[in-house]
Formats: structure tokens, C-alpha cells, sequence
């Protein structure tokens, strides 16, 4: 077995196991964290429900509006972050008891990210992570603060910016966390560049009870207007906020549910004439407190074609092999 491949086992008392719900409640006894690394728990977390999807079973390419004329990316808040800038948008988004665990040696988050500044594989790829940035990824892989922040993104992408400018701008919904989803932006797109020694070929990511249907992306035509662009006829959709995926297929179906959509992610980057075309994503199983799960969390706005899509009568769910596509991220992010 290499890296990327590994044994795991379930846990007989599944959702109901007292170190699984210790750790979800904002545990961090060390434990709980080592019985988790060895024992699988499903359902911790799904990729996309029907909830996220704005209430619809199809999916709508991800909150991202194109224009068919025009190509216009999410405006995202671009301002100075200062020291502890992290810590108080969390006090004033009322999350600031994510950072007291409720249970285990640590007083304090504080610790936790002292240590995992410290860790063995951090100090390996040359400690590129700055505190910040490694509460970040803590926080996002383990805390109620990923969810609140992935759902105000959502939303935010949503939004049409294709002619956005200092008039417009005041009628568009402001972030709710634009410290939070910058940092975790440049803290993965920091192990992408210094940790690439550890990347998958292949992630994948569950859509629980969704269905992929180019026909309802919200693309505008775009897809087409990609496909000239890039010499080929791909769909295209753009998933606007960031996307938790996993190396083992199984623990994406795990969380996929018994019906839905499987995205078969292929990770290798592609050049077309002179546009490179990438996915910015980074292996955090060794930050998360769930490690088993294998997660590779890719930053927010990526872009993908549509490979192949092909139904698992077996298993009853939907297969859409995806790439990296037009106007992904750029390799500079």
C-alpha cells in the first residue's frame, strides 16, 4: 500500500461512539484523537447537501454566475490583515468559544496550533504556515466555524458580479468572514506550492442526493464559450467556495449518503497551448483532528470540465469524472 492507499476500520458504535462525539462537540483529548486516526466514523461531515444547493436536487455550478460575453470572477475582499485579526472576526461572528475545547489538555486553540507549528511534516516542508494560517485550516477542518463560513460563501458567490464596480458593489452582500476565507485561501494555496511531494492523483467529493445536470448550470452559456477558448467542448462549472475531498473513495461516499453524485476529481495539471490550467489544493490530514478521512481541501473557485459522467447501477449513485478547466485557478494565486 502507498500513502495514498491505507486499511481502516469502523467504528462499531458509529455516530454514537464518545470520542467521535467528544471531538465533534470541540473535544481535543488526545485519546479521542488517536481512536479517531484508527477507527472511521461516517458521516461526519457531507461534501454538498440539497440545503447548500439553495434547495435544489440538481446542482447549479456552484454560485458562480458568468456572463456568456464576458468573463468576470467572485470579487473577493482583498484588505491588510494584521496579527489576531482571525481571532477577533471569530469574536465578533460569535464564535469565539471554538477556541476554548471543551475537553482534553489543551486550555486554549492556542496550544493546539503551537503544536501543530511544530509537527514533524510542518517543519519538513521548510514551516511555511504562519500561525495564522495554520488556525485556519483548524479551524476549518474541525470547529461549527467551517460550516457558517462555507454557508455565508455560498451565498456570496452567488451573486452576480459580472459588471461590478464602485456603483454596484454597495447592492451586493459583503462577507461575513472575508479574514477567515482569505487566510485559509493563502494557507492552501502555501502547502500547494511547499508540500506537493504529498498530492494525490485523484480526490473525490460526495454530492448527497444531488444530481449533476449540465442543463441547469448557471453558467450562462459559458461552458461554450470555454470550449472555443481552450479548442475543445467541455461543460464547465465553477465551484465557488472551497471544496473538502478525499483520497479514499470511500470515505467521500460515506459522506455522499446512500444516493447522490460522486465528483472523481483528477488532480494532474494540464497545459493548453500557453494557459496552464491547475487545481491550488493541499493534503491537511495531518492538521485534522479526523485524520483517517484523508482529507485534501481545495481552495475556493475552481473550475472544472466535465470528463465523463456514467451512473453505478450497483450502488445506485452518479460517477462525473471532472478536470482541472478554463479559468481555474491561476498558478500564481
Amino acid at each position: 500500500m502507498d500513502e495514498f492507499r491505507h486499511e481502516k476500520t469502523v467504528c462499531r458504535y458509529g455516530r454514537e461512539c464518545d470520542a467521535f462525539i467528544r471531538l465533534i462537540e470541540n473535544g481535543y483529548r488526545k485519546d479521542d484523537i488517536g481512536h479517531c486516526s484508527i477507527y472511521f466514523h461516517e458521516g461526519r461531515r457531507g461534501g454538498m447537501t440539497i440545503k447548500d444547493n439553495f434547495g435544489l436536487t440538481k446542482f447549479v455550478s456552484a454560485f458562480q454566475h458568468w456572463n456568456p460575453d464576458n468573463w468576470c470572477d467572485t470579487v473577493f475582499w482583498k484588505g491588510q490583515i494584521n496579527d489576531g485579526d482571525l481571532v477577533k472576526e471569530l469574536n465578533d461572528n460569535g464564535f469565539d468559544n471554538v477556541m476554548k475545547p471543551a475537553d482534553g489538555p489543551y486550555g486554549h486553540l492556542d496550544e493546539v496550533v503551537r503544536e501543530k507549528l511544530q509537527h514533524p511534516r510542518h517543519k519538513f516542508i521548510g514551516s511555511p504556515l504562519n500561525y495564522q494560517q495554520m488556525l485556519s485550516i483548524i479551524l476549518y477542518c474541525g470547529t461549527d466555524a467551517y460550516a457558517d463560513m462555507r454557508w455565508d460563501e455560498i451565498q456570496y458567490t452567488m451573486q452576480d458580479f459580472t459588471e461590478y464596480n464602485d456603483r454596484t458593489q454597495n447592492n451586493l452582500k459583503k462577507q461575513k468572514w472575508p479574514i477567515f476565507s482569505k487566510i485559509l485561501h493563502e494557507a492552501i494555496c502555501c502547502l500547494d506550492k511547499c508540500d506537493s511531494n504529498h498530492r494525490p492523483s485523484t480526490v473525490y467529493h460526495g454530492l448527497r442526493n444531488i444530481e449533476i445536470d449540465p442543463k441547469t448550470f448557471n453558467n450562462h452559456g459559458r461552458a461554450s464559450l470555454c470550449g472555443r477558448a481552450y479548442g475543445g467542448d467541455h461543460e464547465h462549472f465553477k465551484y465557488g467556495t472551497f471544496i473538502s475531498t478525499s483520497w479514499d473513495k470511500e470515505i467521500a461516499l460515506s459522506f455522499m449518503g446512500s444516493k447522490g453524485s460522486l465528483l472523481k476529481i483528477d488532480l494532474t495539471d494540464t497545459t493548453e497551448g500557453n494557459r496552464e490550467r491547475i487545481i491550488i489544493g493541499a493534503d491537511v490530514s495531518w492538521i485534522s483532528k479526523f485524520p483517517i478521512e484523508s482529507e485534501f481541501l481545495i481552495t475556493r473557485c475552481a473550475t472544472f470540465n466535465i470528463k465523463k459522467t456514467y451512473f453505478d447501477e450497483n450502488h445506485n449513485y452518479e460517477i462525473v469524472e471532472v478536470e482541472a478547466g478554463g479559468y481555474c485557478h491561476l498558478a500564481d494565486d
